[in-house]
């Protein structure tokens, strides 16, 4: 039997709307859903429809399988955007210079 983690589900979802600087009302406003029960959800207290997950997750920018499991895809840009949020600006400078000379590369 899977365990579904509510209190999990609702940190992620927590959690990438806070990276994204989205508030509360934000998201609640675009899913037509009650204050209440988009915290409920956040908070772990309720589930929610497939509909609302579907939404939440196009909202967010994320995969569902990220919001239910935390698991990321290597082809999920939301990783790569994590991840290049988190990196020094001199990191970033590196990044973009290797991203540009690759993208000009001849390689096949």
């Amino acid at each position: 039997m899977v365990h579904v983690d509510l209190i999990a589900i609702g940190e992620r979802i927590r959690s990438r709307r806070i990276e994204l600087g989205y508030t509360q009302q934000y998201v609640y406003e675009r899913l037509d859903v009650s204050h209440n029960h988009y915290s409920r959800i956040e908070n772990g207290h309720v589930g929610m429809s497939f509909e609302i997950l579907l939404q939440i997750s196009e909202i967010l920018g994320s995969t569902t399988d990220y919001i239910l499991t935390g698991r990321v895809s290597a082809e999920d840009p939301c990783a790569f955007l994590s991840a290049y949020n988190k990196l020094t600006p001199k990191q970033k400078s590196y990044i973009e210079k290797h991203l540009i000379l690759f993208s000009e590369s001849k390689l096949n």
